[in-house]
């Protein structure tokens, strides 16, 4: 079947990818410490490695549930909740496919919560914790997902051949929704979130803020470390919703001046406009790929059992839509890694270079992540860039 020839060669492609990523890091483990001290170096080379060892396993994994999507699945399903292939029906058909998905990857989330991210020393994770964000998780796809769905299909049933310019606009006013209330109505569902109370460093922040031109309604902790020890922060929200999101791990583990050439980093994104350009691109991005999925060839229908069923071409863009995707990577992976280096020339700017130097460090000893990676996992992966090559560019 050519459908699943396709999901194969893009999974053995990545897997490629995987393999010289591994290669590479091992040969580097074996060099002279860089940055971190020996062990660190070490550490976060092996982290590195079991962490892409999981990634190809991931990987895999999602190619069999494809596979069995695509040669029975979808026509159980079919059989099981089409048969007047009405709006609900069809409705009910989408969000079937999304629980189950989500209930097939509980397994993989089961084990990098419970087992690696413990054994690499990161995971804080209770079960009951586990049990309620999975409950929560699942009550959120259950609803906004059903209103969703269901207003995609309307768009198919009414707009005829441009059915797919309609669903494109309401799903990027969807993604500008949730980027406005998600710091405060979504992400306080799963952590308190609280006003910072420390004067001094909630002055030095608010002086910071005020040289970029950036309005925030407030600066805000999140008890981040009961669920993962690793460090963040991010201005979360649009217009009047912005906020500032500081992890309590990122207060605990940066000095002052770390933390402000931190935020001095996110502040460069504000200036030079990232989070515009970002939703400019991704804007296209979905743009072309509702247009894509829209004249896909019949056999993608007739091959995975979906003829006669309108939500076809959702559940085939869920599955085929990263293929696209990772085409335009590279080129995505580009400019936002010319986007951090310039932020972080702006967090040395407003602090100094010698304070963001520091803090990439810090960011990198705390978070175990190693310094360097391979070229072709650069290209296709990283939209950041490695600490090695941040740290040469403020040189």
């Amino acid at each position: 079947m050519l459908l699943i020839a396709i999901l194969c060669l893009y999974t053995a492609f990545f897997a490629l990818i995987s393999y010289v990523q591994i290669r590479f890091l091992e040969q580097e483990r074996e060099k002279k410490a860089e940055i971190l001290n020996e062990e660190e170096y070490k550490r976060a080379a092996d982290i590195a490695i079991e962490n892409e060892k999981f990634e190809l396993f991931s990987n895999f994994y999602h190619l069999i549930i494809n596979i069995a999507w695509l040669g029975f699945g979808f026509t159980y399903l079919k059989a099981l909740l089409i048969s007047e292939n009405s709006r609900l029906e069809n409705t009910l058909f989408l969000l079937a496919f999304l629980v189950i998905g989500a209930l097939l990857n509980l397994p993989l989330s089961i084990y990098s919560d419970f087992v690696k991210n413990k054994a690499q020393g990161f995971s804080n994770m209770s079960v009951s914790l586990f049990i309620k964000d999975s409950l929560k998780s699942l009550a959120l796809l259950l609803i906004f997902g059903f209103a969703i769905i269901y207003i995609l299909l309307l768009c198919y049933e009414f707009l005829g051949a441009l059915w797919w310019l309609g669903a494109f606009a309401f799903s990027f006013c969807v993604i500008l929704v949730i980027n406005l209330i998600y710091p405060t109505l979504i992400a306080p569902l799963f952590n308190k979130m609280q006003k910072l109370d420390d004067e001094n460093l909630l002055n030095k922040i608010e002086n910071l803020m005020k040289q970029c031109g950036f309005n925030a309604n407030g600066v805000y902790v999140i008890d981040a470390s009961k669920r993962d020890k690793r460090l963040n922060a991010y201005f979360g929200g649009l217009f009047k919703s912005k906020r500032v999101v500081l992890f309590d791990t990122l207060l605990k583990a940066l000095s002052e001046k770390e933390l402000l050439a931190v935020l001095g980093h996110e502040l460069g994104h504000f200036v030079h406009k990232d989070i515009l350009k970002a939703l400019v691109s991704g804007a296209l991005m979905l743009f072309a790929l509702f247009f894509l999925f829209a004249n896909l060839p019949e056999f993608f229908y007739t091959q995975s059992g979906l003829e006669g069923v309108n939500a076809g071409v959702f559940a085939l863009l869920l599955i085929f839509g990263s293929i696209f995707t990772s085409l335009i990577s590279p080129l995505l992976n580009f400019l936002s890694r010319k986007n951090e280096f310039a932020a972080d020339q702006h967090g040395a700017k407003l602090s100094s270079k010698e304070d963001m130097k520091n803090a990439l460090i810090a960011l990198a000893r705390e978070n175990k992540a190693f310094i360097k990676t391979s070229r072709i996992y650069t290209i296709f992966h990283l939209s950041h860039p490695s600490i090695s090559d941040r740290l040469k560019a403020l040189v």
